[in-house]
């Protein structure tokens, strides 16, 4: 998987081959490259055709989580909960649809038992039915991940984020990252994924920001019109 250094490189260098008396940071290249990236999968995920993409998933090896007090919980429709946990750390920065949040999968260390994704409404409804019987459920909230019915303190969790630095260092396994720049960690994304938002990176940097109009439909042909 390419870092996002050697993607924002790869831009640099089709800049410079139009117009090599102007300069950008690395950083500002990036955040445009983020945004387009941010766009394209909230579009994938409201259509869901990500099952089609690969290197997409961030994993979070050990996230630690924290007993609260169900009746001091200002989630109204977990009070009635067995238990409440909640991740001692915020989340990196999700993408979300209409779907609701990029969070794939919520399990213990080795993945052998994994929770069902829920909101304060959709519990509320399980609570009325019949039979239920309070399976280990989770929600996210402002960035932090709420376990219900389970007391478990350390899980594994795989999301969909930019933000891979976060992902990386809040993991409990984590060893010493200070040292590492934002750009050494990866760009997430299929080979196909990465030429689009590539693309449309380079066309409103050169457009917007260089004011060079981009040949949408090249065709190498110097006498085109």
């Amino acid at each position: 998987m390419q870092t996002k250094k050697e993607v924002v490189d790869r831009i640099k260098s089709k800049l410079r081959q139009m117009s090599k008396d102007r300069w950008m940071s690395n950083r500002f290249i990036l955040k445009i490259l983020e945004e387009k990236t941010r766009n394209l999968l909230s579009q994938k995920l409201r259509d869901r055709s990500l099952y089609r993409e690969s290197n997409l998933y961030s994993t979070i090896n050990c996230f630690e989580f924290e007993n609260i007090d169900t009746f001091s919980c200002d989630i109204v429709e977990f009070k009635t909960c067995q238990s409440i946990m909640k991740s001692n750390k915020k989340l990196p920065e999700l993408i979300y649809s209409r779907f609701g949040d990029s969070i794939r999968i919520v399990s213990n260390l080795d993945q052998t038992e994994r929770l069902q994704k829920t909101t304060p409404p959709d519990y509320y409804r399980s609570r009325k039915r019949k039979f239920n019987n309070n399976p280990p459920m989770f929600y996210e909230r402002g960035g932090y991940l709420y376990l219900l019915n389970t007391h478990m303190e350390v899980g594994f969790v795989e999301l969909l984020t930019l933000d891979t630095e976060t992902s990386e260092n809040i993991d409990c396994n984590c060893g010493d990252t200070s040292c590492k720049s934002s750009l050494d960690y990866p760009f997430i994304g299929s080979d196909k994924l990465k030429e689009t938002v590539i693309q449309q990176t380079l066309q409103e940097l050169l457009q917007t920001y260089l004011q060079i109009q981009v040949d949408e439909n090249p065709d190498n042909n110097e006498n085109s019109v």
